[in-house]
């Protein structure tokens, strides 16, 4: 009798346990699922916070760009005022480089003692004193022939070899690629000399060095107007100048 019972106990529990071990095996499969799609989820989680990060980035290179082009904007308006004659003063500034180092004093003191000019003895006459930095140039020692026009025209501004030792010391800056300080000084020696024999050669110069720094509007502008000021230059500015045109496409 008693086995009896124990057997219809047994059949009466073995459908409840039998259910609780499907959903207990339901419930191990949900979690081990779960386990296998956590990596999965956790990459792609990577993978969104990496793609933010680059938006942010990009975002802000944008900006700078945007501040830049701004400011280039800015620099090409003064160019154009300063060579209609619109602008007084000296010469237009192209913009300056940043220095070097940013607020570290002994990067900007390295930046200072490399960029120093080179010791030269200028001669106290005017003639010497000028033929002394041609010599220079004639060498190809561009450091040195920078630094002793730049000390002519501060020690004789007013002598009648300043208009070449400006003109020369463009033709210093272009030879040392320096392209910006050559747009600078051929801005003001047309400025300051508009009835010089050089003019024409002047303008070509400009031209150059704003075709060197990828300012192709500029450099056809001026190309343009020595064309029309001096149709008469020498033959090899004329055609120097064509040259010139046709490499950058002005229209």
């Amino acid at each position: 009798m008693a086995a009896l019972l124990g057997a219809a106990a047994l059949m009466a529990v073995s459908p409840a346990f039998a259910g609780s071990k499907d959903r207990i095996e339901a419930l191990e499969a949900s979690v081990a699922q779960l386990q296998a799609a956590s990596p999965a989820a956790l990459n792609a989680n990577a993978k969104i916070d990496r793609l933010e990060a680059e938006v942010r980035s990009l975002t802000g290179r944008v900006e700078e760009l945007t501040h830049e082009l701004d400011q280039t904007r800015a620099r090409l308006d003064s160019v154009s005022a300063a060579l209609a004659g619109d602008v007084a003063g000296g010469p237009v500034a192209l913009g300056a480089p940043a220095s070097a180092g940013g607020g570290d004093p002994i990067a900007n003191q390295i930046a200072r003692t490399e960029s120093a000019s080179p010791e030269v003895a200028l001669p106290l006459d005017p003639e010497a004193a000028y033929a002394y930095a041609s010599d220079f140039l004639v060498t190809a020692d561009y450091a040195r022939a920078e630094a002793a026009f730049s000390k002519f025209l501060e020690a004789f501004p007013n002598h009648p070899r300043a208009a070449d030792a400006r003109f020369r010391l463009g033709e210093v800056y272009l030879a040392s690629s320096k392209n910006t300080e050559a747009a600078d000084t051929f801005i003001a020696f047309i400025r300051a000399y508009p009835n010089s024999a050089r003019g024409a050669e002047a303008y070509l110069k400009l031209g150059t060095a704003f075709s060197r720094l990828n300012q192709s509007a500029e450099a056809c502008k001026v190309f343009k107007t020595l064309k029309v000021k001096y149709p008469t230059a020498p033959p090899a500015v004329l055609q120097r100048t064509d040259v010139e045109m046709s490499r950058i496409s002005c229209k």
